[in-house]
Order: C-alpha cells, then sequence, then structure tokens
C-alpha cells in the first residue's frame, strides 16, 4: 500500500502500490489521476475536476420561499411605517400649514413638517421597492435592505433621545400656562420600534452570512 495526499482535501488516502487510473477521495469525492504519467508529474498523479457534490452551488437547494417571505416581510414593514408615520407627518404639515395661511403668522412650520414628512415617505417607498426586489432574489436588494434596517434602528434610538415631551414642567405662569422652568427627562422607550429594526436587522443580516439562505439570493 501506498499513501498519497488528496490534491484537494490533503487528506490522506492508501492506493495500491500498483494502483493506476482515476480515482475518486473518499473525503471529499474529488477526483485525481495517479499513476497515469510518472515522468510529466512527480507526485503520480493528476488533479481532475472537483466533484459536483463538493461545488457549494449544488449543496443547497433551492428554496424561494425563504426570499419571499424576508422580502415580503420587510415590504410589508416598510409600507406601515409609510402609512402610520410618513402620511400622518405630512397630513399634519398640511393642516398647520393652512392654519398658519388662516392667521397670516408666515412661521413655516407647515412646511419644515410637510419636507420632513416626505422625506420619510420617499424612504419607505423606497424600502418597499427593495423589499420587493429582495423577494425576487436580488442580493444588492438584500444589501440595502439590510443597511435601510441599520438606518431605521439608529434613527429609533435617535428620536427617542431628543425627544423632549418627558421632560418635566418645574414652574408654570399660572396666567398663560407658560412653563417657565422645565427638567429634562427621557420619554418612554420606543420598545415596539426597537424590536422591529432589530429583528429586520437579524433577519437580513442572517440572510447574508448563512449559506443556505444566502444561496437563495443572486
Amino acid at each position: 500500500m501506498v499513501e498519497i495526499l488528496c490534491p484537494h482535501c490533503e487528506g490522506e488516502i492508501e492506493l495500491d502500490d500498483d494502483a493506476k487510473g482515476e480515482f475518486a477521495c473518499p473525503l471529499c469525492d474529488g477526483e485525481f489521476e495517479w499513476g497515469m504519467d510518472d515522468d510529466d508529474d512527480d507526485l503520480g498523479f493528476m488533479v481532475g475536476e472537483p466533484s459536483n457534490s463538493r461545488d457549494i452551488l449544488r449543496e443547497y437547494s433551492d428554496n424561494p420561499a425563504i426570499r419571499i417571505t424576508a422580502g415580503s416581510i420587510f415590504a410589508t414593514v416598510m409600507g406601515i411605517y409609510a402609512v402610520f408615520v410618513a402620511l400622518p407627518i405630512i397630513f399634519g404639515g398640511l393642516f398647520v400649514n393652512s392654519v398658519e395661511g388662516a392667521l397670516g403668522t408666515g412661521t413655516g412650520f407647515g412646511a419644515i413638517f410637510i419636507l420632513i414628512g416626505i422625506a420619510f415617505l420617499i424612504f419607505f417607498v423606497t424600502g418597499i421597492t427593495f423589499g420587493v426586489m429582495m423577494a425576487k432574489g436580488k442580493l444588492s436588494a438584500l444589501i440595502v435592505c439590510t443597511v435601510f434596517s441599520i438606518i431605521g434602528l439608529v434613527g429609533t434610538i435617535i428620536g427617542w433621545l431628543t425627544d423632549d415631551s418627558g421632560d418635566e414642567c418645574l414652574d408654570f405662569d399660572p396666567w398663560t400656562g407658560e412653563c417657565l422652568e422645565t427638567a429634562s427627562g427621557v420619554s418612554s422607550v420606543p420598545i415596539l420600534g426597537l424590536i422591529i429594526w432589530a429583528l429586520l436587522i437579524a433577519m437580513n443580516i442572517s440572510m447574508l452570512v448563512v449559506p443556505q439562505l444566502r444561496y437563495q439570493f443572486q
């Protein structure tokens, strides 16, 4: 018997002393030739094409339900945020703008709210678009959706930290009701929003790093 190293996985293989021809490695199924042309190959074997069973693209079966479910979830969440976050801001800005026009204040707060709402709407509608593309198996869309999820989580945290609704009024004018002195406080934690964005991030990153899941995207 003679011991050689597989040219594919470098595992030890035992062959008969007079063995000659094509062989398949019992460890990795890689094909090679041994003893065919000793003059041209000092090692005594020629590397053949690896078996299809070792091809990473053939190790995992197609399962479009995975990417369709993930893309649908992402697009749905983005649609919910567009309806319940972006649109109320836009309509609120239109209302404030109409009040400002009637009173002639000219402060422009309504226009600012409208622009903010439109920016949110564009963000969420874009997220819906890439969610649909992710459901169709586009790897680039999966990467964009992952970035959008991270932006959504960071934005939620920043919005929570900058929210002054938790401030407490320490002194106020009894005649006008105006608060004269406030104490900074932290508003309630947006637990639902944090959970939603964290789950989306976990879902998308899993799609990127797990080979069986990443294989569903092109």
